[in-house]
């Protein structure tokens, strides 16, 4: 078989994927939530052959953007596969996760690079006992308001000067659970903590005001959306980028474990 062909995996058949990769491929966490997406996301199961998988690949729209994960025992037969499925994207807008150095070394050689740090992916452990801090007086949770979102927008680091990037963040703001804290001491309220999150469950935008930092505000927000994501049957996870120390230790305090390291290739 040409190792270039990736078929779609149809409803039928996504049961059987599933147990696999719950037995055999347990780290394969975006692509089981995917499996979970419908038509409104219009989601694709891709493999390179059936039922002897080497190699699965998830893609789905959010909003305007496209998201493509991969996983498989073969780096380069994965790598092949991967930019088949990338080339024959209509959507002009990709957000590409490699998991795995080897699989980038693959793409590279296929003249796709990544064009972000690496970063790592934490995964929510069910079931950790947590310590949530006590909200300090003077501040209230919530979510963010309307009127807050282009202050959002405006914080994330990935959605300055593109404007895909910025579309996605209002997307993920608006239709998906989030969770904010706002400073009440001062007339209207100020958003100074949030979380958001996306269709499979992944926190997104972790951030708090540097003057209100050292409170556990963040903690606790990333607690609260923890808690909505599991509510909808997912296991929240992050990526996490390789060298920002604080958001590890923080997100390790409220349950999460260090797994693969990610690059990330966005078009």
């Amino acid at each position: 078989m040409d190792h270039k062909v990736a078929i779609e995996v149809n409803a039928s058949k996504r049961e059987e994927l599933k147990d696999f990769l719950c037995k055999y491929w347990p780290d394969t966490i975006e692509i089981l939530h995917g499996l979970k997406l419908g038509k409104d996301h219009n989601a694709k199961i891709l493999t390179d052959c059936w039922p002897d998988v080497k190699t699965v690949i998830l893609t789905y729209d959010e909003g305007e953007t496209t998201f493509v994960f991969s996983f498989g025992t073969d780096d380069s037969k994965t790598a092949s596969i991967l930019k088949s499925v990338i080339d024959s994207q209509s959507n002009d807008s990709h957000q590409i996760l490699i998991n795995g150095f080897e699989v980038f070394q693959e793409m590279k050689k296929l003249n796709i690079d990544t064009n972000c740090a690496p970063f790592f992916r934490y995964v929510y452990t069910p079931g950790a006992v947590i310590e949530r801090p006590t909200l300090p007086e003077g501040y209230k949770i919530d979510i963010i308001h309307l009127s807050d979102i282009e202050f959002v927008v405006s914080k994330w680091g990935v959605a300055k000067g593109s404007l895909k990037m910025n579309q996605l963040m209002r997307h993920f703001i608006t239709n998906y659970p989030n969770v904010a804290i706002y400073d009440t001491s001062i007339e209207p309220p100020r958003l100074v903590s949030w979380n958001v999150s996306s269709a499979i469950g992944c926190l997104y935008h972790f951030f708090t005001a540097e003057e209100h930092r050292g409170k556990g505000l963040g903690t606790i927000v990333k607690i609260e959306l923890l808690q909505k994501i599991l509510t909808k049957g997912f296991t929240p996870f992050c990526y996490i980028y390789a060298d920002d120390a604080k958001a590890q230790t923080i997100s390790e305090k409220v349950g999460f474990v260090r797994g693969s390291l990610y690059l990330r290739y966005i078009n």
